[in-house]
């Protein structure tokens, strides 16, 4: 499989700075079907190995796969070489980068309004590959732009955010956010720091994520990291509740 360099746009790295997200659209159209094949068999044999079922879609919930990227020759040349995600994720953060895990998801349901971790010194990128065509009505990624931002004011709302019924009198569907409408040949690159969540989903949508970070330049970034990756080393994961993309 031979495959062209990704590459985004200084108009694209801009976006990415000032939102926290870009939406990368076709680029991974010559490889989808390859990417969805490698997919599901991975899943197949990882749960057919660990549950003695090959098709996990059903569980409440979703369930997921740590590392997936390296099970699969297909997906480590298609995410994982040089030229693909990791210099997607150099030249979006301007920084080398370390590689921090992947994930292959199955989701059941909504994924409410969150922002992943609490790295204050840390700057993390996930790269996502959504293997269905997704709509607001159908469990789209939405974001709201610009709360990627550190020490800002969005930081004081964590509470709103977890229950904006109660405190904005809004339901979760009604808060104000770009939602990013994608194609399976497409790659969204967020900060996960951003608040993202998704509403109206089928039951069994996939997603693979590739994570990244800067590479540290102080002893608390430093500390970040090694807590991402022993998390990461987790493994499988078989969740009633998974929280994050």
């Amino acid at each position: 499989m031979r495959l062209a360099p990704l590459s985004v746009s200084a108009a694209e790295v801009t976006r990415f700075r000032t939102f926290g997200f870009v939406h990368l659209r076709e680029v991974q159209d010559d490889v989808a079907p390859a990417i969805t094949d490698a997919f599901e068999e991975v899943f197949a044999e990882v749960f057919a190995e660990v549950f003695e079922n090959p098709s996990p879609a059903g569980r409440e919930g979703g369930a997921g796969v740590s590392r997936i990227a390296e099970r699969s020759e297909v997906l480590q040349e298609a995410l994982l070489a040089e030229d693909r995600c990791p210099r997607l994720a150099r030249r979006l953060l301007g920084t080398d980068v370390v590689y921090v895990g992947s994930a292959g998801v199955r989701h059941d349901g909504a994924v409410g309004w969150q922002r992943e971790g609490g790295h204050r010194a840390l700057r993390l990128i996930e790269i996502v590959q959504f293997l269905e065509p997704l709509s607001a009505r159908t469990g789209a990624l939405r974001i709201i732009p610009g709360t990627h931002r550190r020490g800002g004011s969005w930081d004081r709302f964590a509470a709103e955010m977890a229950d904006p019924v109660r405190f904005l009198g809004m339901e979760p569907t009604e808060v104000p956010a770009f939602t990013i409408e994608s194609a399976p040949g497409d790659l969204v690159a967020f900060d996960p720091y951003s608040y993202h969540a998704s509403f109206g989903g089928a039951a069994g949508r996939r997603q693979i994520t590739t994570t990244f970070a800067s590479v540290p330049e102080s002893d608390e970034a430093r500390q970040e990291l090694s807590d991402c990756l022993a998390a990461d080393r987790s493994g499988l994961r078989d969740s009633a509740r998974l929280s994050g993309f």
